[in-house]
Parts: C-alpha cells; sequence; structure tokens
C-alpha cells in the first residue's frame, strides 16, 4: 500500500474533467429532451402504460421533436420506456437539472464530496425506484463505453498514462504499465494498461462510475480480490488521498556474527504493521495484505544471502579502500539489496517491502542504516 504524491494526479484529473464534463453534460441535455417529453405527454394525456418491455430509457427525441406524429405513433414508442421513468418523469426532469449543475462536482469529488453526494442522490429522499435511478447513472456516467478499447475520444488508456502510476498503489507487488503504440493509417494500438478499481464499487455507486478519484489504477488481482465488498461505511486507503500507514518488520530474525549466519526461515516471520489508522486496517483487510505478503520469503532468503556476503567487514573494507572518494556506501548498498528511496514506491514494484525487511536485515546485524 503507498500513497501516490506526484504532479501526475493534478495534471491527469484537469484533463479527465475538463474531456468527460463535455461529454457527461451532452448526454443529460439528451434525457432533458427525453423526461421533459415524458412528462409533458403524461400531463397532457389521461392514458397511461404499462408495459415493461425494456430497463432503460430509449431516445424518444425524434417523437418529441415532430409535430407530424400521430397519436399511436407516440404511445407505441412509450411503450419501450419502462413504467418507472414515465410516471415518475417529472421527478426524473428535477435530478437530470441537478446532475447537470453537479457534473463537475461529481467528476471531482473527493472522499467527503463522495459521502455528501451519496446523501443528496438517494433514492428514498428523491421519490424514484432505486433500481431505475441506478440504471439511467449508469447510461450517464457510462464506464463500460470509457474502458472500451474502441472508444475514439478520451478513454482510459489515456487516464492511466496521464497518471503515470506503475506499480499497483494498493499491493506495491505488479507493474500497473500503460502501453499505447503509436498511430499506423490513422489506427491507435492501445496494448495494455491497469484495471481500474472503483474506490466506491460502481455496481453501488453508479453516479460516481466516471469519478477522477474514484478509478485508481491496479493490479488484477488486487481488483478481483476486493470485488463489490466494500462501501462508503467502511472505506479503505485511498493513494491520493492518504499518508500510508503500513509498514512490514522481520520478526525474529537473528544474526550471528562470529559465524556470519542468520537463523533458519522458521523461526523468522513478516509482520504487516499498521500505524492507528482505520483506512490502513481495512486495506489490509480487504486486500488480504498480510496472508499475501508471508508468501515472498524467497525475497526475504535472497537478501539475506546478500547480507551476509556484504556485512560489516565488507562495508569497512570498501570505505577504507574509498575513503578519499567519499563514497556513498549506504546508497552503493541499497542498490546491491535492490533498494530505492521512498518516493519511487510508486513506480518501483515491491520497494516499500524491500526497504522495509532490508532495516529489520540490518538492525539484526547491528548496521545502522537510512533510508
Amino acid at each position: 500500500m503507498i500513497e501516490i504524491k506526484n504532479h501526475h494526479i493534478i495534471d491527469a484529473m484537469a484533463i479527465h474533467i475538463d474531456k468527460l464534463q463535455i461529454e457527461v453534460t451532452d448526454k443529460l441535455k439528451k434525457y432533458k429532451v427525453i423526461f421533459t417529453f415524458l412528462k409533458d405527454y403524461q400531463v397532457n394525456n389521461a392514458l397511461t402504460f404499462d408495459a415493461d418491455k425494456k430497463n432503460l430509457v430509449n431516445p424518444v427525441i425524434s417523437i418529441s421533436k415532430s409535430s407530424t406524429k400521430v397519436r399511436g405513433d407516440i404511445d407505441k414508442q412509450l411503450h419501450c420506456v419502462k413504467a418507472g421513468y414515465r410516471n415518475n418523469a417529472s421527478k426524473y426532469l428535477d435530478i437530470i437539472k441537478k446532475l447537470e449543475r453537479d457534473v463537475v462536482r461529481i467528476l471531482e469529488a473527493d472522499r467527503d464530496t463522495f459521502l455528501t453526494l451519496i446523501k443528496e442522490y438517494d433514492y428514498s429522499t428523491l421519490g424514484v425506484g432505486e433500481n431505475d435511478l441506478k440504471k439511467l447513472f449508469e447510461k450517464i456516467f457510462n464506464y463500460h463505453s470509457f474502458s472500451d478499447k474502441e472508444r475514439k475520444k478520451y478513454n482510459a488508456y489515456e487516464l492511466t498514462e496521464n497518471l503515470g502510476i506503475n506499480s499497483c498503489p494498493y499491493c506495491n507487488r505488479l507493474y500497473t504499465l500503460t502501453i499505447i503504440c503509436k498511430k499506423v493509417k490513422g489506427i491507435t494500438n492501445y496494448v495494455t494498461r491497469p484495471e481500474l478499481d472503483h474506490y466506491l464499487p460502481k455496481s453501488k455507486y453508479p453516479l460516481f462510475g466516471l469519478s477522477f478519484n474514484n478509478l485508481i489504477p491496479s493490479c488484477s488481482i488486487c481488483n478481483k480480490i476486493k470485488n463489490n465488498d466494500t462501501d462508503h461505511t467502511r472505506m479503505h486507503h485511498h493513494p491520493y488521498f492518504d499518508d500510508t500507514k503500513l509498514d512490514f518488520n522481520l520478526d525474529g530474525i537473528l544474526y550471528d556474527s562470529g559465524n556470519n549466519s542468520f537463523n533458519s526461515k522458521g523461526e523468522w516471520d513478516i509482520v504487516v504493521e499498521e500505524n492507528g489508522c482505520d483506512y490502513t486496517k481495512e486495506s489490509i483487510k480487504t486486500f488480504k495484505l498480510r496472508e499475501i505478503y508471508r508468501e515472498h520469503n524467497f525475497i526475504i532468503e535472497d537478501m539475506i544471502t546478500k547480507a551476509q556476503e556484504y556485512n560489516q567487514t565488507f562495508i569497512n573494507d570498501i570505505e577504507d579502500l574509498f575513503s578519499e572518494e567519499h563514497l556513498e556506501t549506504d546508497a552503493l548498498l541499497e542498490r546491491i539489496f535492490g533498494v530505492l528511496p521512498a518516493e519511487q514506491d510508486y513506480c518501483n514494484p515491491l520497494n516499500k517491502f524491500k526497504r522495509a525487511i532490508y532495516q529489520s536485515i540490518r538492525k539484526a546485524q547491528n548496521i545502522n542504516v537510512t533510508l
């Protein structure tokens, strides 16, 4: 679990909102015409409809704009519109108007705004059916379309490329690279990108299907482990908002300087620690981080072997040999062990884990390290 604090976030967010605001607003204008027509038709005609042939609102813009259509044609078309939308057209029209005012607020929502919007758009207070409202939100904030490889306009590939997050922020174990090949004959080849986890699941919160802070580049393993089990009452670590409170420790590791040896594998254990943060606690549980990281013993064994080879005697010899060169011994050793500074976590899988284990091993050897 890592935090992402880089300039790419701000720039990517500005592009995301600018591109999608226009698209969503155009879509809302169409639905505004539809529900205005449904409302007026409902008021001016005594005939009611009870056929539920489809779950989605079908475009009826063509008949709403035509003065030549006869009553029978209009009735026939309206049978394709779900009764919940027809019977509550006035309420849905009010919702569309509110959405028009809130487009940017929804697309740029942070955690507190998510909670506020959930209350404001609660179906029970708006007086409409929950499933009908969710279907409408899914069509307006259409993630399926946004993530489509064939989409010609701004899409999920461009978002993840703009973010430049190359390591899963939930587990920091796997690469999350975006690879887009140059256009050939006007066609862009979208090769691969990370999955976009909906921080608040889109199945429960379709209103946030396209919200920037609800789309987190992640590895497929974390996205599948999480599934749709979380909700707004128990949110986990958010890599854009939260400082990480997770760390690792190698508990029980002992070193015998006389024999230049460490105790056996069965006598030490990887400990996943959290430092008093509910979001961190939820993430450890949600993404099974304790269980997963305990299977990374092979990395520790490799680092222990290196620690035996590059022990205090080796360090002293290096410092004596290059005493006049002002060699940064710590930096050299960190490269040997594959450990990079914390600010490199977002683009280097397992960096946070390796750094913590390296510190535990060096502590057992009574070698002070500063990372």
